[in-house]
């Protein structure tokens, strides 16, 4: 997807935000430092809340369709940033990662610069949104030979 596809409504750009935070967030490491480090011009940022590690409750449903539950706790790194302009980035990741949330947040608060959001979406978020898919095509292939299928009377006679 295209970023100049998303029309200007505000409604669509919070949703496009949603979607490079989504990316940035789901990526690799080393993928987000690797395209990362084509970004040119970094702007000056000032640290909100320096990156830091915590604990949130990650809840389930019984079949995915019950009660709520508490399944474990989850550890997320989180950060925020503001760049020389005033843009705020926020970044919440997986994991214990300190470089990664920075990262995260500097890109975020990088792709609300109007002149900047079509270059970058391009150069950043395109690639993470390739690299991911190819990952998890390659991980359900690599599944997929270890699948067991269990027949039963019920499924045999459709």
């Amino acid at each position: 997807m295209k970023f100049d596809e998303a029309p200007t409504n505000p409604t669509d750009l919070t949703s496009m935000r949603a979607r490079w935070m989504s990316e940035i967030a789901h990526a690799m490491f080393s993928d987000l430092a690797d395209v990362a480090a084509g970004v040119e011009c970094w702007p000056e940022f000032t640290p909100v809340n320096s990156p830091e590690t915590g604990l949130i409750m990650v809840h389930g449903r019984m079949g995915g369709l019950g009660d709520p539950f508490p399944l474990g706790e989850c550890t997320v790194t989180r950060c925020i940033v503001q760049d020389n302009q005033g843009y705020m980035g926020l970044a919440y990741v997986l994991g214990d990662n300190l470089a990664h949330a920075e990262i995260a947040a500097k890109l975020d608060a990088l792709l609300q610069h109007p002149e900047r959001q079509s270059s970058l979406w391009d150069q950043v978020i395109v690639p993470l949104m390739i690299l991911r898919t190819t990952r998890e095509t390659q991980i359900k292939q690599e599944n997929q030979h270890s699948r067991v299928q269990f027949f039963t009377m019920e499924t045999m006679r459709s």
